[in-house]
């Protein structure tokens, strides 16, 4: 449930302009690049698109810290790098094997991270298969596409939000509560937007997206909610917050777990709305991911679910 005034008294806090600045430098190790880093438009998109894409893996955080010394972020980050430098054409990814997969993301043939390389395998030959058919070379060419379209001409980052996710399955992200209503949350699909506009728009205006990437939502991961959870705005149930915090046992994909995300959604919207101008929800999204690595949040236990590709 969210907690009404706490959210009040974290929105009367926060600092507007931080939170406004947020995604103009790098952000932090886990997202150590900014838009000087790249040659041209191009080579910032594929990057973009991808970094988004593979933002999976949260849940064998424990396994990678001990297996690798580092968690799923930076993991991410690392061999998003390394595929960059390898090159991000469609063919390229969808010929991937699972011995290169080990190769770029510096990942052991170990049992308990067998599962998470399937995952990683799974959606860069997705991707590229998606890429051909679509008759695209890379991810540059997907976006100009879609942005180019007369529906993005009104609405460019909204546009580019529904293409990525009706174009490839991980980026498709929707569960069901309990009662049957399905939550869209498009947490990478967001994130890929934002980061267009963050790394490529510098090099290009066409993704600047201005018309309407204020209206973008908070791209919610388990991050996000342990965060708020920390400051009070979200409170658990005693099994829920029994589960998380001790028994540090997996949430399973399902009702509860698309109930914690969901409400986290609903929060950062209500932030926004709460403080009144200055930044949006994907702006909050940025700023509250960036705060769960603060050591005394990060220290503070995070749902982990093992079975999606979408977080």
């Amino acid at each position: 449930a969210i907690d009404g005034a706490a959210l009040a008294d974290f929105a009367g806090r926060l600092d507007v302009q931080a939170v406004r600045d947020v995604a103009k430098e790098h952000l932090g190790e886990n997202c150590d690049v900014g838009p000087g880093d790249f040659a041209d438009a191009r080579e910032a998109a594929n990057f973009a698109v991808l970094f988004g894409l593979l933002q999976i893996g949260h849940g064998f955080r424990h396994e990678l810290h001990e297996l690798c010394g580092r968690g799923a972020a930076r993991t991410i980050t690392l061999g998003v790098t390394k595929l960059r430098e390898d090159g991000l054409k469609a063919k390229r990814l969808r010929e991937f094997t699972i011995e290169q997969i080990r190769h770029v993301f510096g990942l052991p043939n170990n049992e308990a991270l067998h599962e998470f390389t399937l995952q990683l395998l799974t959606v860069l030959r997705q991707a590229g298969k998606e890429l051909e058919r679509a008759g695209d070379a890379d991810f540059d060419a997907f976006c100009r596409r879609v942005l180019d379209s007369e529906e993005a001409a009104v609405a460019p980052a909204a546009t580019m939000v529904r293409g990525l996710a009706n174009a490839f399955p991980a980026f498709n992200d929707q569960g069901t509560l309990d009662d049957g209503r399905r939550v869209v949350f498009l947490k990478k699909a967001t994130l890929a937007v934002g980061e267009l506009h963050r790394l490529a728009s510098p090099r290009d205006e066409l993704y600047r997206m201005s018309d309407d990437i204020a209206g973008a939502i908070a791209p919610v991961d388990n991050v996000i909610p342990a965060v708020l959870v920390f400051h009070n705005v979200l409170r658990l149930s005693d099994g829920l917050f029994s589960a998380i915090h001790k028994g540090r046992r997996p949430l399973p994909r399902g009702p509860r777990e698309v109930e914690l995300r969901a409400a986290a959604l609903v929060a950062c919207e209500r932030i926004v709305r709460a403080v009144g101008s200055g930044f949006s929800a994907l702006d909050l999204g940025y700023y509250l991911w960036l705060s769960g690595k603060v050591p005394e949040i990060r220290r503070f236990a995070r749902h982990h679910t093992k079975d999606t590709i979408f977080y």
